[in-house]
């Protein structure tokens, strides 16, 4: 009843109003406020007196507080805040008589606010938080707490609270044990038990002897030091907008450059490094790989595996540049279909080296798929 009372008397109710409005009405069995009610209306049911005027607010809620008062005797307002109920008995001391008329246009007003579908809420954010805190996470919490907006940064102690006592105690074993005693204090007493279990013993008997000495630290110094820890486990993670190794990213680029570009350029690296020219080396697969890369028995699969118009083309163009890789798809086709590919290069002539080129390109990807799809296995370097 005190919550709906405040709602009425917005002047000095600004408070959440979460009981129900009605318990003051019908559950407390108010006599007097019940026959206050029935003379409010006539005989279809409507409202017949308009507001009051002259009262504010809070004076119309101490008309309220009255007429419930004489029929209870005791009325409970435990649930206004100090501030509120000094204004009601402000507001009780600044009236003296009411006439019937205006009592019952308060009552009226009253019951018509009560029976609105409008909704009022509890204005600040603490009290937000006290009314949604049993459906808030933790994180939630924290956020709201700290008094940041939804969209700002995480709190890097969220997030360090979360992480595996392994992990943290990994990152943990670079710094210094002022500062492992400060993420063993701020975190909770479980994980911090966890990741002393994972240090060193040396280092954490010293991060514990820190811990034990730690006073007041100010907040500023805290948030740098979960916004440096934060920073190591995201260098640790981060793979970089470039993931996988550099040297078969340009191998794999290499595979698809034109035979004489690719010899021009690997040659080049050779000259300023040796090893990673070897290591590039390796790992590209062209069509001149084909012989050491792809065993016999798959070239049939290789062959279905592009057009036989692109067959054809890098065959016809491979005749002058990589004879040997021709004469090894060939040989390892059926006698047959061999035949048949030899008298079509001869037929297709002489074949640009752009063209030439392109076709080896699409063999060499035929292969890459087929080994994706589990087809044929490429021979390593080293097999």
């Amino acid at each position: 009843m005190s919550n709906a009372l405040a709602e009425f008397g917005t002047e000095f109710g600004s408070d959440d109003l979460a009981l129900p409005i009605q318990s003051g009405l019908t559950d407390q069995g108010s006599d007097v406020l019940e026959r206050a009610i029935a003379d409010t209306h006539n005989s279809v049911g409507q409202p017949r007196l308009g507001a009051p005027s002259g009262l504010r607010r809070d004076q119309k809620a101490a008309i309220i507080v009255r007429l419930m008062h004489m029929d209870m005797g005791e009325l409970s307002l435990s649930e206004l805040e100090t501030r509120n109920m000094v204004q009601l008995v402000r507001a009780t001391a600044d009236l003296s008589f009411v006439d019937e008329a205006t009592t019952l246009a308060v009552i009226d007003e009253f019951l018509a606010e009560i029976g609105s579908s409008a909704l009022y809420f509890r204005p600040g954010l603490d009290n937000a938080i006290g009314a949604l805190q049993n459906h808030l996470s933790e994180d939630a919490s924290a956020m709201l707490a700290s008094n940041k907006p939804a969209n700002a940064p995480e709190d890097p102690w969220l997030g360090i609270q979360r992480m595996d006592p392994a992990e943290l105690a990994d990152i943990l074993l670079h710094e210094t044990p002022q500062v492992c005693a400060v993420v063993i204090s701020k975190i909770s007493a479980v994980k911090s038990a966890e990741i002393l279990t994972h240090l060193p013993d040396e280092l954490a008997r010293a991060t514990t002897f820190a811990a034990s000495k730690i006073g007041r630290i100010g907040e500023v110094a805290v948030a740098k030091i979960g916004a440096a820890i934060a920073q190591a486990v995201n260098i640790r993670n981060d793979q970089g907008a470039l993931s996988g190794d550099p040297a078969e990213r340009i191998g794999a680029i290499l595979n698809f450059t034109p035979g004489t570009a690719r010899e021009a350029l690997i040659g080049s690296l050779e000259n300023q490094d040796s090893n990673l020219a070897e290591r590039i080396r390796k790992i590209m697969f062209t069509f001149a790989d084909i012989p050491d890369r792809i065993d016999v028995k798959d070239i049939a699969k290789l062959a279905r595996a592009v057009e036989n118009k692109t067959l054809v083309t890098a065959l016809a163009g491979g005749e002058k540049t990589e004879p040997d890789t021709v004469q090894f798809i060939l040989k390892n086709l059926s006698k047959r279909l061999a035949e048949q590919l030899a008298e079509e290069m001869r037929e297709i002539g002489e074949v640009k080296p752009r063209d030439a080129d392109a076709a080896m390109n699409a063999i060499i990807q035929g292969a890459r798929d087929l080994e994706a799809q589990g087809e044929i296995t490429l021979i390593t370097q080293e097999e």
